[in-house]
């Protein structure tokens, strides 16, 4: 069975219909890459999953569990964490306090040596205020956050959108690391080749629609599709 089953779901904002029976899994363990142009449903897909936009119909089944339509904080007890684009962390906090707050509701947390080994920049400034930090660290803060509560699974929006590209390397090197030690990722990102370098399979969404389902290797070999629904 997959870890993350979606079937046929349909979403709106108000009025609006966003998402047409889009369907896709995830098995444990792999990288799946959500593809598409602004304004495709990437980001809708990632929220209507986490709970955070509760879908018209469908389903979505994490493990054993149909958590369509529950609130964000039952799909995340389930184990699915959400890195919003917005990042979100508490700028009035400092950045271990926001890495032992994430920690907090769960038994088992990953010891912070383990994330300050993955980000040393996070420990050099683990004192330092989540509003003092650049785009770059906050970025890091926001998948560290994450990753401490020791998630099934983790669905990233736009993690490398705006950054330098040493930093994107550094992000980067942090995700094709977790993916090798077994972290199941969905990752919506606009550098598409970024993505498609340590994802398994893709799926490219056009106008709410699923349009497309194969490997890298497939996308790679097939540059009129790249050219039609991404425009690269």
């Amino acid at each position: 069975m997959s870890l993350l089953q979606v079937d046929k779901l349909n979403s709106y904002y108000g009025d609006s219909h966003v998402l047409f029976d889009v369907s896709m899994n995830v098995e444990r363990g792999e990288v799946v890459a959500l593809l598409g142009r602004n304004g495709a449903g990437k980001t809708t897909t990632l929220e209507s999953i986490a709970g955070a936009l509760k879908p018209r119909s469908g389903s979505i089944r994490l493990g054993d569990h149909e958590v369509c339509g529950r609130p964000a904080f039952e799909v995340a007890r389930r184990g699915l964490q959400l890195v919003p684009e917005e990042r979100r962390i508490f700028g009035a906090l400092t950045v271990e306090e926001n890495l032992k707050l994430a920690a907090f509701s769960v038994t088992d947390a990953e010891p912070l040596s383990k994330i300050y080994e993955m980000f040393p920049r996070l420990e050099e400034r683990r004192r330092s205020g989540g509003k003092t930090l650049s785009g770059g660290e906050q970025q890091m803060l926001a998948i560290a956050r994450a990753l401490v509560r020791k998630p099934e699974i983790i669905l990233l929006d736009e993690p490398f959108e705006g950054l330098a590209p040493v930093i994107v390397q550094n992000l980067m090197a942090v995700c094709e690391r977790i993916a090798a030690e077994g972290q199941t990722i969905v990752v919506v990102e606009q550098n598409v080749y970024a993505a498609l370098k340590f994802s398994h399979r893709a799926y490219i969404l056009n106008n709410g629609h699923v349009v497309y389902e194969g490997t890298p290797d497939d996308l790679r070999d097939k540059p009129e599709i790249l050219h039609q629904y991404l425009g690269v």
